[in-house]
This record gives structure tokens, sequence and C-alpha cells, in this order.
């Protein structure tokens, strides 16, 4: 394997410490699936909404569970979501975080049964309705431990 000049200079700039950079989308999904809890940001008519979840992976696709009447069941299927994860060590000044953006729809149990899927909720409380994020975007950024 040929490194040139250029690729050594962008590997020494992405490890150097305080360094931000952007991540593939290939390291986003994998670190959208190694999370269980995310948050899912929506619009609803008081403005931005951000509400945390647990969810599992199929694929690239996000799921998680909600309850009827609740501001993400009345957003599911009309309009753009994003969902974020993110980790931080504050000791070493590093971290990253993941942003997925696109839709979601509500899915039922024969497609969880398809998928082999169950995600559960952290906490109490009935959530009858599994909601899918489709992203149409998965971008990510990492800080570089100092």
């Amino acid at each position: 394997m040929t490194v040139t000049r250029e690729k050594t200079m962008y590997l020494a700039a992405r490890w150097f410490p305080g360094h931000l950079t952007e991540m593939d989308r290939a390291e986003c999904v994998e670190l959208l699936g190694r999370s269980e809890v995310g948050r899912v940001a929506l619009g609803d008519p008081e403005g931005p909404l951000v509400l945390p979840v647990n969810h599992v992976m199929v694929g690239e696709k996000i799921v998680f569970r909600t309850a009827p009447r609740t501001a993400i069941a009345d957003h599911v299927g009309s309009g753009q979501v994003s969902y974020q994860v993110d980790e931080f060590d504050s000791y070493t000044s590093s971290g990253w975080s993941v942003l997925a953006r696109g839709t979601a729809e509500f899915v039922d149990g024969v497609w969880l049964t398809e998928h082999d899927l169950k995600p559960e909720s952290w906490a109490d409380g009935t959530r009858t309705l599994f909601v899918c994020l489709t992203p149409t975007q998965i971008t990510g950024r990492r800080v570089v431990p100092v």
C-alpha cells in the first residue's frame, strides 16, 4: 500500500488532540448500532422538541417505541425528524456525535417479527407503537482526546 504525503498529513491531522473530524457513514451507522439511547428531534406547534428514546437498528433504520397521543406519535408521517446519539468524556475533552435525518413511519408486529426485533424502553409505561426512522442523511463528528 502506497501512502501519499497528503494521506499522511490527513491521518496526522485526524488524530491530532482536540481536532474535530468528520466520520464516514459506515462509522456513524456502527456507533448508532452500539448505542441504546438517543434523542428524537421534531417540530411541534410550540417549536423544536427533543425527546430521549431507546432504539435498535435494522441496517441503517432506527426503530423505537412510543405511546399513542404523544408528540412523537402525532408527528410520525407528517414531516422530517432527526435522531442523535453521542458520547463524551469531559476528562479528556473528547467524544463523538452522530445525527440521522429522515422520515418516520409506524411499523407493525409482522415487520418487527421479520427482523427479529423488540425494542424495549428503560422507562415504565405502555408504548404500543413502533416507529421506524429511515435516514436520508447520516453524519457524524469526532473530537480526539487532548
